[in-house]
């Protein structure tokens, strides 16, 4: 199992390391940041490098997003906890990772205490968030908390794809289309625009927030700009809205776009 681990900061980096090399250091942890920040990629990386093939015996793995409630934790989680697949020779903790924890119910996150009571070097407990406030206090002052930040770029310099993508590590395997897409926007010939729009890779709400984005990042944004983009958003959002008429109103954002970028950045 080969994942990513190059957006790592030495913060991270460093306990990552660690709790590898020395599983019976690990402690009941919290990792939090913005989403596509590499806090599940992370949790996957560690519980693959500590148990290898043994990992779905040894890991139980839960979007807390879809299960939600007390009941979900009851049902699911403590028959886990009540059998143990570990032979006498391995003793690294086995573990429990709720992802996206910030979504359970107040009783159901409460209802994790007693979860928590269990020695980290027998069952570790990693829970994964966006944002710690939102975590039951009684919870956070329990876990060691590790703090997850968008991607560090060693040049210090941000390239448009990770610009529009703010960073999402999720976005990666669409990066080659994304960057097509970019280029056409700014550099197609007007003829061209028709192909955008009907690119089956994407869709019309992908096309004008990317075109959204990208008014932003390059300081293009103006009244005229809004006012098109205000026309468009009612038109993808209700399908009772022509086909022919939203794709008549995207070729016109796409064209202003242009405009307004080459006003803007011509030599």
């Amino acid at each position: 199992m080969s994942i990513e681990t190059t957006f790592w900061c030495e913060r991270v980096r460093k306990c990552i390391s660690m709790f590898i090399k020395n599983p019976h250091t690990l402690h009941h942890l919290l990792l939090f940041g913005p989403p596509g920040s590499g806090k599940t990629t992370s949790a996957a990386f560690l519980v693959n490098k500590i148990w290898g093939n043994r990992k779905s015996l040894m890991c139980m793995s839960m979007n807390a997003a879809d299960e939600r409630s007390l009941e979900s934790i009851r049902q699911k989680v403590f028959p886990f906890l009540r059998v143990d697949w570990r032979t006498e020779e391995e003793t690294a903790p086995r573990f429990l990772i709720l992802d996206e924890c910030e979504t359970l119910t107040e009783a159901a996150q409460l209802s994790l205490q007693t979860i928590l009571n269990c020695n980290p070097k027998n069952i570790c407990v990693i829970l994964i968030c966006n944002s710690q406030s939102r975590i039951h206090q009684k919870l956070r002052q329990r876990l060691l908390k590790i703090r997850f930040d968008p991607p560090n770029r060693e040049d210090n310099t941000v390239d448009i794809f990770t610009a529009i993508t703010r960073g999402d590590l999720r976005q990666t395997m669409r990066k080659k289309e994304v960057e097509h897409r970019i280029w056409k926007y700014i550099h197609c010939h007007p003829s061209q625009i028709h192909h955008i729009i009907n690119d089956t890779s994407t869709d019309f709400h992908s096309i004008v927030t990317e075109i959204l984005l990208l008014i932003d990042l390059l300081s293009i944004m103006d009244n005229e700009l809004i006012n098109k983009i205000n026309v468009i958003y009612p038109l993808i959002n209700d399908s009772t809205f022509l086909q022919n008429e939203t794709e008549v109103e995207i070729a016109s954002l796409i064209r202003l776009f242009k405009q307004k970028f080459e006003t803007k950045f011509s030599v």
